[in-house]
């Protein structure tokens, strides 16, 4: 049962910023003691990057537990993962009354990382897909914008004689590739907008330069053209290098989990190369955590280098967040894509990546269309062409399909895809190290001297350095343990701080023993603290016995 001042998530329609922003703090204000609302940054126009930390207060700081991260809407048009990454912070705080989860880690959410670009895909159906570059407008550029003031950023279609398009005779309302036996007329199509400094030639380019955000990232980034949408060098934009600070700040870190839309999948790395490339019992751990996600949403575990149809070849992308997670950070990571509305139209992931020619694209988008027309509730997805008398181009048609509702699921079935994403996300979150001190014990030995022994061990699933790779990187700090005599106690034995280096899942433990005299008055003999990394904080007091 839902608590009555949980806010309800509505699936009706793509949320706009503010939306987004009042959801959040409406939910931090519903449950203050287990969500606190903050940013992480600004984007680049000057919207917070709004951060959701959720995790039960009474039981520690949230910088002091493991900790899973969610990021969501890197792509402006993925909008379903602003969705999905607020049902698991909603679901989290309704789960907490029968959940330990919250007590033991600390769930960040940042629910929409590209606040600008999802801002004009919601607001226009405007097409972009992390960042347009519009500080100069260059001659013969088409710059989107709504021409006819119904509030969306259309298709243009303009007959042509060179035209590389043609009416679908079997669907009018798409247009398919023209071929040589084809009937006129023949269609060009551009965005809805205005060409800036137009000399009336036909040589139109569309929008300034593109930027990718999960090109961005640190490792193995390469510079454009070698890498199309990389940015100037990585984390070169301030979102972007936001969320990297925030994740080296934040050590504890042992998951992460992005949102994405594409055709619907468990991605996992590698994203350049090949599992080859990658230590071997990693790429079988994650495999196994991969095929988790699989069993709760039904979609098919695919490396990120496979990701792409049948005819072309592995695809290496530079820059991208699977290997940044994995070679950088030490971490099993992993995207979902949502799906497309493709995907809800029946069609299988296998299917369209199957494809490996237009006239099968074009068989494909006309059973879309043909399962569109026939439900009853459903989103908007086609706009009828309409005569425009355009100021450049003379007459010309506006119309076609709406790049925000295509790029994702129906709104619909996204709540059920949430769902079962946010079902991975508990299990991944759920084998997180858990580093704890056990067998306390305080022995008088003789006269003031007292011998003091304590267990550190990890009782989570995962190693502290979470993956092989991350034995060697410095991010995955090892544990450490730190021992503080109390009032008129002196430490007599050779070492107070340890390093324990790394400790192994569920049974790693290390027995630890101190000598000290206890020539005060004070109850307590000594304070045990210990930062287990990924593991999480814990400290033990430990009082003098009552019984010498």
């Amino acid at each position: 049962m839902v608590p009555e001042n949980i806010p309800e998530l509505p699936f009706e329609h793509f949320l706009c910023f503010e939306e987004v922003a009042a959801f959040a703090a409406e939910l931090a204000r519903s449950c203050p003691e287990l969500v606190t609302l903050s940013t992480i940054g600004e984007s680049r126009e000057g919207r917070p990057l709004q951060l959701l930390t959720i995790t039960d207060s009474t039981t520690g700081p949230a910088t002091e537990k493991p900790a899973y991260l969610i990021h969501g809407n890197i792509h402006a048009a993925e909008l379903s993962g602003t969705h999905a990454a607020l049902f698991t912070a909603r679901q989290l705080v309704i789960d907490h009354a029968n959940s330990d989860l919250l007590t033991d880690i600390a769930f960040y959410i940042i629910p929409r990382i590209n606040p600008d670009g999802a801002e004009f895909v919601v607001t226009t159906s405007g097409t972009v897909r992390s960042r347009t570059d519009r500080t100069q407008e260059r001659p013969n550029t088409l710059y989107q914008q709504d021409l006819n003031g119904d509030g969306l950023i259309l298709t243009m279609r303009i007959q042509h004689p060179d035209g590389p398009l043609a009416l679908d005779p079997d669907d009018p309302r798409l247009l398919v590739r023209r071929r040589k036996d084809t009937p006129p007329p023949y269609y060009r199509t551009l965005p809805e907008g205005l060409i800036h400094d137009w000399d009336g030639g036909e040589a139109i380019t569309i929008e300034g330069r593109g930027f990718d955000w999960n090109r961005n990232w640190s490792y193995d980034w390469r510079p454009e053209p070698e890498q199309h949408g990389a940015g100037d060098y990585p984390f070169s934009e301030p979102e972007m290098r936001a969320l990297a600070e925030f994740i080296h700040s934040h050590p504890k870190i042992f998951g992460i989990l992005g949102y994405h839309n594409g055709p619907n999948g468990t991605l996992r790395p590698p994203s350049t190369g090949a599992d080859t490339d990658l230590d071997q019992g990693d790429v079988l751990r994650m495999q196994e955590l991969a095929e988790i996600g699989e069993k709760h949403t039904g979609f098919p575990v695919i490396p990120v280098v496979k990701y792409h149809r049948a005819t072309s070849r592995d695809i290496n992308l530079r820059g991208h967040f699977h290997n940044f997670g994995y070679h950088h950070l030490g971490l099993f990571v992993f995207e979902f894509e949502l799906g497309t509305l493709v995907n809800s139209a029946g069609i299988k992931t296998e299917e369209i990546f199957a494809v490996s020619s237009d006239q099968e694209y074009e068989a494909l988008m006309r059973r879309v269309l043909a399962w569109w027309d026939e439900q009853t509730e459903r989103d908007q997805i086609f706009r009828a062409w309409t005569p425009f008398e355009h100021p450049q181009l003379g007459l010309i048609e506006l119309g076609g399909l709406l790049g925000r509702h295509m790029a994702g699921p129906t709104l619909k079935e996204l709540r059920t895809i949430a769902a079962n994403t946010y079902r991975f996300t508990l299990d991944h979150a759920g084998d997180h190290p858990k580093v704890v001190v056990e067998d306390v014990c305080a022995e008088h030995v003789d006269g003031t001297v007292y011998r003091i022994r304590a267990r550190v061990a990890n009782r989570g699933q995962f190693p502290t350095h979470i993956t092989n790779k991350g034995r060697s990187l410095r991010r995955l700090q090892t544990v450490q343990v730190a021992f503080y005599p109390g009032s008129g106690v002196r430490l007599v034995s050779a070492e107070g701080h340890r390093n324990l280096g790394h400790l192994p899942g569920l049974t790693g433990s290390r027995v630890l023993e101190w000598f000290i005299a206890a020539e005060g008055a004070g109850e307590d003999l000594c304070t045990v603290h210990v930062d287990g990394g990924t593991g999480g904080n814990t400290a033990v007091t430990i009082p003098r016995p009552s019984c010498p």
